[in-house]
């Protein structure tokens, strides 16, 4: 165990394990100053035993065990699961240099936790984890929302338009965006074999493929409407999300890529697009990949949700099959001007993680005492 620096317990909703969402972004921009205890949520099942150990610089993974099987559905389950990961956790930190400074959730079901430690505490709300489940399971979450801000001593929210859909407990929110690794997403560097002819338009997404914000329909509207253009889409689909797209042949599914592949997938590309659903339950998501294909010096053609508005002067917003069509067509025309792609990279660096991570410590020296 290294020794001193104070601490930062993070609970997550997303485990350690993959490492390239605004979860681990930010408590790698913490490191920078504390040391982290990066804790996994507990699982849906029985998970016995548990391990922390270091995985980066400043940063060490916590998997606690899980005592009481579907936490996320049950109450009292999920209060088992969150005091005995505590007390784990606390014997752990007991033998550590230092003191816990910082309490971190962006899982709302970690609310419980949040008061065993005498330390300030910060919501990050990335998503309204209620959206994620089944009708009979949101009244729990939502409950869980609402304790999860009322606990923290800063909320903050990844988009614009988070702060109008969460629950009023006298703190405003204060809008820390979804950012990118401009490293990471360099213009030069590999390029992955392209699927397709030099001469055949080649459109590319990276996420998930489901019927949450994805809109599946959009695109195989547009594909349709231009069998010519090649649409690849990487990363995970369910069988709901690629219903749509059935019996395109110019729409190609890779599945997941890994991150450290991603960007010269997307090299491959001449226009990137984010094609998700507007009005409706998760139109407040500001998607990272949209600087991720910036900092590419990309094109990209978005539908215009709320998040990505004050983006239109570098990215096309569309809404409908038309206008989405002819955006698209626009940018494979601008493929060529190098002046817009050194613009497009300028905003991508500007809204880099490290530049998240400024603005992060700012608002903790207010907090954090």
């Amino acid at each position: 165990m290294a020794a001193g620096g104070d601490w930062v317990v993070y609970f997550s909703a997303t485990p350690w394990r993959g490492g390239a969402h605004r979860q681990h972004a930010l408590a790698r921009q913490l490191a920078t100053r504390y040391r982290v205890l990066f804790v996994d949520p507990p699982g849906l099942r029985i998970r016995p035993g548990g391990t922390i150990r270091p995985v980066e610089t400043g940063i060490w993974h916590a998997v606690p065990p899980t005592p009481a099987p579907l936490g996320r559905h049950l109450s009292l389950a999920n209060i088992v699961n969150r005091r005995v990961a505590v007390g784990v956790l606390r014997r752990w930190l007991g033998h550590a240099a230092g003191r816990v400074r910082l309490v971190w959730l962006d899982e709302d079901l970690a609310a419980p936790c949040a008061a065993r430690f005498a330390a300030a505490v910060v919501y990050d709300a990335a998503d309204l984890d209620w959206t994620f489940t089944r009708w009979w399971n949101r009244g729990h979450l939502r409950r869980s929302l609402g304790r999860a801000v009322a606990a923290a001593d800063l909320v903050l929210a990844s988009s614009t338009a988070l702060p109008a859909r969460m629950p009023d407990a006298g703190r405003t929110p204060v809008v820390l965006p979804n950012a990118c690794d401009p490293d990471h997403f360099t213009p030069h560097g590999p390029v992955a074999p392209r699927p397709v002819a030099p001469s055949r338009p080649l459109v590319g997404y990276s996420g998930a493929i489901d019927t949450r914000a994805f809109d599946g329909d959009l695109v195989a509207a547009v594909a349709r409407a231009q069998p010519d253009w090649t649409f690849l889409l990487v990363g995970p689909h369910t069988r709901a999300g690629r219903a749509p797209l059935a019996g395109l042949a110019n729409v190609l599914l890779t599945g997941p890529v890994p991150y450290a592949d991603l960007p010269a997938t997307l090299r491959a590309c001449d226009v990137t697009i984010i094609p998700y659903r507007v009005g409706g339950r998760i139109d407040y998501v500001h998607p990272k990949k949209c600087y991720e294909y910036l900092a590419l010096g990309k094109p990209v053609v978005a539908t215009p949700l709320p998040a990505l508005t004050r983006l239109a002067d570098v990215v096309h917003l569309a809404d409908g099959v038309d206008t989405f069509t002819t955006a698209i067509a626009t940018a494979l025309a601008d493929t060529a001007a190098s002046e817009q792609a050194t613009r497009r990279r300028a905003v991508a660096t500007a809204n880099s993680w490290a530049a998240r991570g400024d603005e992060l410590h700012h608002l903790l020296a207010r907090t954090v005492r």
